[in-house]
């Protein structure tokens, strides 16, 4: 699964991320305005966007920090008090938030879909690589700590009640692959509780768009190119009412001895993914669940990602290395979803 390495608190954007550019050219609706504001949150950055003309800025900062504050308390594995926190050092029957269900839930259906791809119980794992809140570790760990730290893992072994989770002792649960999505999908609907249907909500390059921007055409995002060297646009997607996230092992690792270990972890084998699947995008109405999504399918590679995403009907866009540069790959779904936002531009555009 993806797990984001911090030396702050506890995500940081080092992961591959959509970048957000400019607005493509409209008719410009000079009556609305575009509301903007951003700060930092999950030792990473957040954007948001609002097209609106009574939204008051420093209020709606106000609101939106306040509730990625509270987000940290529940779902951080580098605050010692957080509700994750506590529950990782607990054991048997233990009395959760329904936030915390609500994304164990989640994990769970995509956990099934991908065949146990992603894994949020691998954090004793992740930690012996050296990903997790205790920091770098001392190169490549041995085949003993790794078959001993992967008996301590195992989505499986978490049963999910009503009101309670149980599991066993010395099991530790790290939600940061799914953590960030589950927050814009958190911000973007309390501005839809708000009245507000036109955004962009970035947090540490998971997003989410709703409606029209402020030229009254959809959001337009870029994907990053997969590429260690230099930080580039590979190319971009125009994004109506939809969550997007990004997953690849190209900007977190470490090297050992001339070689490469992504911070993306099989919870099949305990060892980092190796495969030509540089990133992949997913698009899906809830930005949680492509986040999810997008690191059970960069685990899986090219071939298994592309087979699920045509039998689910799911968006996804894969960028592979090939012969020394990149290519990409599509599915049918996003194939149709773009065309239909390419459809409803133009006819917008050409209206006089």
């Amino acid at each position: 699964m993806e797990i984001l390495l911090t030396s702050t608190p506890w995500l940081r954007n080092l992961a591959p991320i959509a970048i957000l550019i400019g607005l493509i050219s409209g008719c410009v609706d000079s009556r609305v305005s575009t509301v903007e504001i951003s700060g930092k949150t999950m030792g990473t950055t957040y954007h948001i966007k609002v097209v609106s003309d009574d939204l008051d800025p420093d209020s709606l900062k106000k609101d939106v920090d306040a509730q990625l504050f509270q987000f940290n308390q529940v779902f951080s594995t580098y605050i010692p008090g957080s509700e994750l926190s506590r529950i990782n050092v607990g054991y048997g029957d233990i009395q959760v938030s329904r936030e915390i269900l609500k994304v164990l839930f989640l994990s769970r259906e995509i956990h099934q879909l991908s065949g146990g791809a992603f894994d949020p119980t691998v954090g004793t794992l992740v930690n012996l690589w050296g990903f997790g809140p205790s920091g770098p570790g001392k190169g490549v760990p041995s085949d003993e700590e790794i078959s001993q730290a992967m008996t301590r893992a195992g989505f499986t072994r978490i049963v999910l009640g009503e009101q309670t989770i149980t599991k066993p002792e010395g099991l530790v649960v790290d939600l940061s692959a799914i953590a960030k999505g589950y927050a814009v999908d958190v911000i973007s609907d309390a501005l839809k509780a708000m009245g507000e249907h036109r955004y962009l909500v970035e947090i540490g390059g998971e997003i989410s768009a709703s409606g029209m921007n402020g030229r009254d055409v959809p959001w337009v995002i870029g994907i990053e190119a997969p590429d260690i060297q230099a930080r580039r646009v590979q190319r971009t997607l125009p994004i109506l009412n939809m969550g997007v996230a990004t997953s690849g092992g190209y900007r977190n690792f470490f090297e050992h001895e001339g070689q490469m270990y992504s911070h993306a972890l099989n919870p099949v084998t305990g060892w980092p993914v190796k495969h030509n699947l540089a990133s992949v995008t997913v698009l899906h109405p809830r930005a949680g669940y492509a986040d999810g999504l997008a690191t059970a399918f960069y685990v899986l590679g090219e071939v298994a990602t592309m087979e699920l995403a045509e039998a689910n009907k799911l968006m996804v866009l894969a960028i592979i290395r090939d012969q020394g540069g990149y290519r990409e790959v599509t599915s049918t779904e996003l194939d149709r979803y773009l065309a239909g936002i390419a459809g409803e531009t133009e006819a917008l555009v050409s209206k006089p």
